[in-house]
């Protein structure tokens, strides 16, 4: 009757969806003079289910790190409170088609803190068929050994979180950068064929600049359409020409307006890179976890400078106090960082590839098997990215690092209906110049004609002596 008491005193929601099933909860029984919690699935729990359990009692060790509690919150009573490895481990076990009740316990020593690393607590299980662990627990090759691992319900890498430098992205050649090589050249190669269709129009009038020797007019295809309208140094005969130089210009007024503000993108961008050390020996990293024995494996550190961070906040002092360069951490985690402090700091990786985070059973476990493929079913329904949001802030940890993207260079595809808009008014000029050159020497030759016949027989006499 006194445990009933208290059972009654404490509800714990495990995160579960009221679509999978509404009369899911546990209950948490803290007995007297215990310093663990009991979880006790309450009297609606898998009662539809009918196979035999191979364990109808479970008994599940949690880790406990107050400073990183999204995947496992054991509060200052050691208490488990939830977190997101608890959810997942909860809906995975409303999926056996089987009875299984969970009880919770924090793997704590008598002074509340953490009972060792994550490699002692799964030892802790090693040879207990329905003992389990639950929580943030990388699948590694040297604790395949002891213990076996459900299919991973999250991805896991290693990456560097570092402090972020600002960095101006300038050289000598940036002022070519607002547009594509490929772009340059067609800007050339258009105003190559304007200035050769200028010289046949003005040539056609019977210009007198163009009567220079060859050189002097491959010049002046690329000079005179400047020098026209700044310089005043030639004269325009034809008024298709001054169409063509009109258009030509237009099309360069525009070009040079977009090219002007892509420069100043370009100038003024404020690129953040990360502040590499060049040794590791004072690098960070969280406490209990692999990555210790990564970062002296990879780098080749003596680990007596390696400092062992507690909570995010140690991670923010520590990197801006200089204490340590860099802080070796789980993507997850890394993310997390990010999303509060992400302002002034950037992850550098991924260092190493990870299989994942799992949950852990001891070798030859009859729940194994049947655990793992719930697993699957869980991660790839809907109460995974619900889970996500809620514990792990999803949707804030997938906003970018405030970090300006390289503008984009822009290419012919940008001017490609003024270069063919161009194109037509220059082949319109050219033909409609030839068309009224044709009917202008026509209509000479007619009024020549008419004057003939109209001339006295002296007057043509006199026509004969000058012709």
């Amino acid at each position: 009757m006194e445990a009933l008491f208290y059972a009654a005193l404490y509800m714990l929601h495990c995160g579960f969806s009221r679509r999978l099933n509404p009369y899911i909860q546990l209950q948490k029984t803290l007995y007297p003079g215990s310093t663990t919690g009991r979880y006790i699935v309450g009297s609606k729990w898998n009662a539809t289910k009918q196979g035999k359990s191979p364990c109808p009692t479970l008994t599940v060790w949690v880790p406990k790190r107050p400073g990183f509690s999204e995947f496992v919150n054991v509060n200052k009573y050691n208490e488990v409170e939830g977190g997101f490895s608890i959810a997942i481990f909860c809906y995975a076990l409303h999926l056996l088609p089987y009875n299984v009740q969970p009880i919770f316990k924090p793997f704590i020593n008598d002074k509340g803190e953490m009972n060792g690393t994550y490699d002692q607590l799964l030892r802790h299980i090693e040879g207990q068929p329905c003992q389990a662990v639950a929580g943030d627990t990388a699948i590694r090759g040297n604790r395949a050994q002891y213990v076996d691992f459900t299919i991973p319900y999250l991805s896991d890498e290693v990456y560097m979180l570092v402090r972020a430098t600002h960095e101006w992205n300038q050289t000598l050649w940036t002022f070519l950068r607002p547009f594509t090589p490929r772009l340059w050249i067609t800007i050339i190669f258009a105003s190559i064929i304007t200035g050769f269709a200028l010289v046949i129009l003005e040539y056609r009038a019977s210009n007198p600049k163009f009567a220079s020797p060859l050189y002097r007019q491959l010049v002046m295809v690329i000079w005179f359409p400047i020098s026209t309208f700044f310089f005043h140094e030639g004269k325009i005969l034809n008024r298709c020409s001054k169409v063509v130089l009109v258009m030509w210009l237009c099309m360069i007024f525009i070009v040079v307006q977009i090219f002007s503000a892509t420069l100043s993108s370009w100038l003024t961008l404020d690129q953040l890179r990360p502040r590499l050390p060049t040794s590791y020996e004072n690098a960070g990293y969280q406490v209990g976890s692999f990555v210790k024995d990564l970062i002296i494996q990879r780098y080749n550190c003596s680990g007596k400078g390696l400092t062992a961070l507690n909570s995010y906040e140690d991670i923010k002092n520590a990197l801006s106090n200089g204490s340590v360069n860099a802080v070796f951490g789980r993507l997850p985690y890394i993310d997390i960082f990010l999303s509060k402090y992400g302002s002034e700091y950037m992850k550098f990786g991924p260092i190493n590839q990870e299989s994942g985070i799992a949950f852990a059973f001891a070798i030859g476990s009859p729940l194994l098997q049947t655990f793992s493929r719930a697993v699957i079913n869980v991660t790839e329904s809907e109460t995974m990215m619900d889970m996500k949001k809620k514990y792990l802030g999803f949707s804030n940890r997938n906003k970018p690092q405030p970090n300006q993207p390289l503008p984009q260079s822009l290419d012919v595809q940008s001017f490609i209906v003024l270069f063919i808009f161009m194109g037509i008014v220059t082949l319109g000029a050219i033909v409609s110049s030839e068309l009224s050159l044709l009917r202008g020497h026509s209509k000479v030759v007619d009024e020549e004609e008419e004057i003939e016949k109209q001339a006295t027989p002296s007057e043509k006499v006199e026509i004969k002596i000058h012709d």
